[in-house]
């Protein structure tokens, strides 16, 4: 039995009369089947791949872990960034490492920022621009408040820095000299002058010359004690001690800051009136007087030429900052423990004076 003869049987059992069953049989066999509409090639969605988000390591040859006084790069810089408009995590991303002082870690933190690659490197002081110099000829490197960068060999000079690194300089040649006079002022009779210094620093040289060229101006006797690791401090305590000055000058350097409460307590405990350059932070913990630049304004810098660099400027095309602003501050407290008395002329000049 065929199909149609098939369906009209079923039809008609299912109630369809004789004159009806063979017409809807008839259609039903007759249909002819709608073809499916060819499958179309839709084109690839166009995925965009995501936007990379620029990276920013920073490397501190000091320690995170200071006394809430002391100066914090890294919010300072995250500060500015954020005034220029960039958004931690989302439109930047800034890391931070910190040596602690310690030579071999600093060395070992700036090959491994390198070979993260990050789009800039932000050094603070010339220790850790070195290492990171030296780890990397290509990436930009913005140095924070490094003494000598010409002298170092960091960049050709301070208009064309060429090369990969650019940022601030805290050098000033005539700080050492300015130091002498303040004392001179501040110690009557000064003929007894010591001074703590980092010979590896590539400022210490042209600060300890002009220095000693004050000091022999005015028929000062200078006695220089060197500490390159934190364990050279005891013995240079020692050499002070022995020379029974009149008072002391601190050259400010991230060794020299590591140590700084060694440093206080021995200028403390020996009553002996100190000078720091750049040391406004040491002088309100218990410093007697620093003058020097104000570093807080090295950090919007370096976040400008940051933004500059992510835009495309060349590191070795921008300019090296030097210091534009100067502090002089005076902790009267502690003049008061060591019984020195400030002059009103000095007191009239101070930027701020910590009662």
């Amino acid at each position: 039995m065929d199909r149609r003869a098939f369906l009209i049987v079923l039809l008609a059992a299912h109630g369809c009369g004789p004159n009806e069953a063979p017409k809807i049989a008839a259609a039903a066999t007759n249909t002819t089947p709608t073809a499916a509409p060819p499958k179309s090639n839709p084109e690839p969605l166009s995925v965009q791949p995501p936007t990379k988000i620029p990276r920013v390591a920073m490397l501190f040859f000091g320690a995170k872990t200071a006394p809430a006084a002391t100066l914090d790069g890294a919010a300072l810089l995250r500060a500015r960034l954020f005034e220029l408009g960039y958004a931690e995590g989302k439109t930047i991303l800034i890391e931070e490492r910190y040596a602690d002082g310690d030579p071999q870690r600093l060395t070992q933190f700036a090959r491994e920022i390198v070979e993260s690659k990050p789009d800039v490197v932000v050094t603070v002081a010339v220790a850790a621009t070195a290492a990171a110099r030296q780890a990397t000829s290509t990436i930009p490197i913005v140095m924070l408040h490094a003494g000598n960068p010409v002298g170092s060999g960091l960049v050709a000079s301070l208009a064309h820095p060429g090369g990969n690194v650019t940022g601030t300089t805290s050098m000033v040649p005539e700080l050492g000299a300015k130091q002498v006079e303040l004392l001179r002022q501040l110690i009557p009779g000064l003929t007894r002058l010591g001074a703590i210094v980092n010979p590896t620093n590539a400022a210490t040289a042209p600060y300890l010359a002009n220095v000693t060229d004050t000091a022999r101006r005015w028929n000062i006797n200078l006695t220089v004690a060197e500490v390159t690791h934190a364990e050279d401090f005891e013995n240079a305590f020692g050499v002070l001690r022995n020379a029974r000055l009149d008072g002391l000058l601190v050259m400010i350097e991230p060794l020299i800051v590591v140590n700084q409460a060694r440093v206080l307590d021995f200028a403390a405990s020996n009553r002996l009136p100190a000078s720091y350059d750049v040391g406004a932070d040491i002088t309100r913990q218990g410093g007697l007087l620093s003058y020097g630049p104000v570093l807080r304004t090295h950090y919007a810098i370096a976040a400008d030429y940051v933004d500059k660099i992510l835009k495309g400027a060349k590191a070795g095309d921008l300019p090296v900052h030097q210091p534009t602003q100067f502090a002089l501050i005076i902790n009267l407290k502690t003049a008061k423990a060591l019984g020195v008395t400030i002059p009103q002329s000095l007191l009239q000049r101070a930027d701020e004076v910590i009662q």
